[in-house]
């Protein structure tokens, strides 16, 4: 109060108080404390309400008005008199009863129900989750312990290992750069003119199919490719992948890069972007998106740029000015105890029904590899470039401080008076960039899910028929190999944020969501006729159910409560698709991209030049394609005339032998829409009997209305040796057929 009562040209906090006090009661605000603290947010009122009283005020207004609006933040802005708070002590959020913000709390509860009763069950070790909408915290959890063994309770305050999720805040640091017009800052910059190793001429992108040399690398690779994971630099082992590579391993070729890092020979991110430029490309920039290292040369960039260490950076332009105390790249000594160890969850048995067994991946306390002399050597603005015997790299927070993060991107890059980000930035970061990156292509999705694209932070859902259950257009997030996953969707007010320090394990944050979703739901049109289980998905059916005889209150049978969480756990353990941020951390392959065109055309020359005369040649002349990319759905035209032919017999195409090239059992689009999928169980002339999916009734269509879906579209291969004429399901359909007809029944 003293700072401000100067700041604002008053002779001392008496004269700021008795001045103030009538006008922050018109505001329900209390007076000032004599002596007392204030943070930036009421500083500001105050500037406003004493701009009219002194000239130091009125100057003061117009200064920060303009540091507001302008694209840079000055030193007026980041140095705010705020309210004091120590490290690892930040207040918790402002709550309120759900409610108040249109929420019903029964299915909160649930949730959190359930949510104790994983941790019971070792799923996970802990949590802490919350929902935040209207700005308010309108639900928040922690459960489990950080450390299992010492019992050490998990809290908003447990400091937990970002990962991946390092990425959105290195996204955003980049983004105060790019709004600035001093920095000079181009999307569509080549990489090159700030690391002269990514010059075009000097890469190097992996061979095509059949080649054995590298191919040139035929146009730069940008900024705006690297935000988006659209460079085509592709992304080395994960933890649970075989180390060394296996032969044919997807991240072999980053075998060298991660020795060296492992060896201590690199020991910074210059030297390690350097050496990354050296590392073929899995593709040319801009042809599809490739979950990647990009943003850690993203990373490299910044530090070029500011002339700093990222860890700098990071702590200047985001951590510091949203007052995220624990956020940073290295835990210090003194809060070694508030980091437990990363777990990694193990069925027993292979019984899932049974508690689970939790295995230390990396230690807590001092001895974790994000203390002292454990942390890793390059500053990781993607989360980690070790190897996966022991994974380490990244920023690490806590449940208070990303918040604090996510709500600011929801106040769309202000948070308590301070501004981050100009409005017009985050509105441009959180859009989808996969298009603009991939010159024009709108076919390219991440990890190849329909209507899933990429902005600077995340994922981002668009409006799709096919996609994912549960996903709602315009919600985007992302989410950290160790856990922690997190959710926005504008267009409901909804944050969501859910911490865990437990390998692979992410569904956690998707089952808040939906039970925010199913709180709206409910508290607009109370019961309906839908499912409201712990992991329900939020209901789009507004039937009313008829309202039961009231009974005794009893309380709830626990037991009761207990079977009924973990059949939806075995049920959803077998049903549940894993979304795009769980695909991100999963060990294995990884089939993340559509081909491109030159890919597509290839392959359907391939396919059109292979035309065995009988059922045994076509086996052999199949044995070669495994390898044959993916084609997208095709239009099917009538070959021929059929009134020039003779009549065809039952299960004849045009009485050619049926091959990869023909109809006969493939999967079709009925009409132009493609809105109903078939299988096609005979053909006669140009009519086709179809069999539709879903309510499986038989009808004849026109051949020429319909279009033939090429089952490898979404990255499968056609597995070797497979015979293409016989059905892979469908298999009662063969009844009808006798020996004679049937394209595959050998003697």
């Amino acid at each position: 109060v003293a700072k401000a009562a100067k700041l604002l040209g008053f002779d001392n906090q008496e004269e700021l108080r008795k001045f103030t006090t009538p006008l922050l009661k018109q505001f329900g605000v209390d007076p000032l404390v004599t002596g007392g603290t204030i943070g930036a947010q009421l500083f500001n009122r105050l500037v406003v309400l004493c701009a009219p009283k002194t000239s130091a005020a009125r100057k003061l207004l117009e200064e920060l008005s303009t540091a507001w609006r302008s694209p840079g933040r000055t030193s007026k802005t980041k140095d705010l008199p705020a309210e004091p708070v120590q490290a690892g002590s930040l207040p918790a959020w402002p709550s309120c009863d759900a409610a108040l913000v249109g929420m019903a709390n029964g299915p909160l509860e649930r949730v959190r129900q359930y949510l104790q009763w994983r941790c019971r069950m070792k799923h996970f070790a802990g949590v802490a989750c919350g929902i935040v909408r209207g700005g308010s915290l309108v639900f928040y959890q922690d459960a489990g312990y950080q450390d299992v063994d010492s019992k050490a309770k998990m809290s908003g305050n447990t400091i937990v290992r970002l990962f991946s999720m390092t990425k959105c805040l290195v996204a955003a640091a980049f983004a105060t750069y790019y709004e600035d017009p001093d920095s000079g800052i181009d999307l569509d910059d080549p990489v090159s003119k700030y690391i002269p190793a990514f010059d075009t001429a000097k890469l190097k992108v992996l061979p095509k199919r059949g080649q054995k040399e590298n191919q040139p690398c035929e146009k730069a690779v940008t900024l705006r490719q690297l935000l988006t994971h659209t460079s085509g630099i592709g992304y080395g082992a994960t933890l649970d992948d075989p180390w060394p590579p296996e032969k044919g391993a997807y991240y072999k070729v980053f075998e060298q890069l991660s020795e060296q890092t492992k060896n201590g020979e690199i020991g910074n991110l210059e030297t390690w972007c350097n050496e990354l430029a050296r590392v073929p490309l899995k593709g040319q920039p801009g042809r599809f998106w490739d979950y990647s290292y990009s943003l850690d040369v993203i990373g490299r960039v910044l530090e070029i740029i500011a002339g700093k260490p990222l860890d700098v950076i990071m702590e200047e332009r985001i951590c510091g000015p949203l007052k995220m105390r624990d956020t940073r790249f290295e835990v210090p000594k003194e809060h070694a105890g508030r980091i437990g160890p990363w777990y990694r969850s193990v069925e027993i048995e292979g019984k899932p029904q049974l508690a689970h067994r939790l295995e230390v991946v990396d230690p807590g306390g001092e001895e974790s590899g994000w203390v002292g002399g454990n942390v890793a050597k390059v500053l990781s603005a993607g989360g980690t470039v070790d190897v996966p015997l022991k994974m380490r790299g990244g920023m690490v927070s806590t449940f208070n401080d990303y918040i604090r993060f996510l709500i600011m991107l929801r106040n769309f890059g202000e948070l308590d008076g301070v501004r981050i980000l100009k409005r017009e930035t985050v509105q441009m970061m959180i859009c989808n960039h996969i298009p603009v990156a991939c010159y024009g292509k709108k076919s390219a999705f991440v990890f190849d899910k329909p209507g899933v694209g990429y902005n600077w932070l995340g994922q981002i859902q668009a409006q799709h028929q096919k996609q994912d259950r549960g996903s709602v257009p315009g919600e985007f997030g992302w989410g950290g190999l160790a856990g922690p996953a997190w959710t926005i969707d504008p267009r409901s007010d909804l944050i969501i944020l859910s911490m865990t320090q437990t390998a692979f394990v992410l569904d956690h944050e998707e089952y808040v969501r939906y039970a925010a979703r199913r709180a709206i739901h409910q508290y607009i049109y109370g019961s309906v006729a839908a499912p409201s289980k712990a992991t329900s998905y939020h209901p789009e059916s507004f039937d009313m159910v008829r309202p039961k005889a009231e009974k005794p209150s009893e309380e709830e049978d626990p037991a009761q409560l207990e079977r009924e969480f973990e059949q939806e756990f075995l049920v959803n353990r077998r049903t549940r698709i894993r979304g795009a941020k769980e695909r991100a951390i999963a060990p294995g392959p990884r089939l993340d991209r559509h081909p491109d065109e030159e890919e597509v055309l290839a392959y359907q020359t391939e396919m059109a030049n292979r035309k065995p005369s009988s059922p045994s040649q076509n086996g052999a002349q199949d044995a070669g394609a495994g390898q044959a990319p993916p084609a997208p759905v095709k239009k099917r035209k009538s070959s021929g005339t059929p009134k020039e032919k003779a009549p065809a017999a039952k299960g004849d195409s045009g009485g050619d032998s049926p091959g990869p090239d023909g109809i006969l059992y493939k999967r079709v689009a009925l009409g132009e829409q493609e809105k109903k999928k078939a299988r096609v169980v005979t053909v006669s002339g140009d009519v086709a009997e179809v069999v539709t999916e879903g309510d499986w009734r038989s009808m004849n269509v026109d051949i020429d209305t319909i279009q033939e879906i090429e089952e490898t579209q979404f990255g499968i291969p056609l597995p070797r040796k497979m015979d293409q004429s016989e059905p892979t399901d469908f298999s009662f359909m063969m009844d009808h057929m006798t020996p004679k007809e049937s394209p595959k029944r050998k003697t």
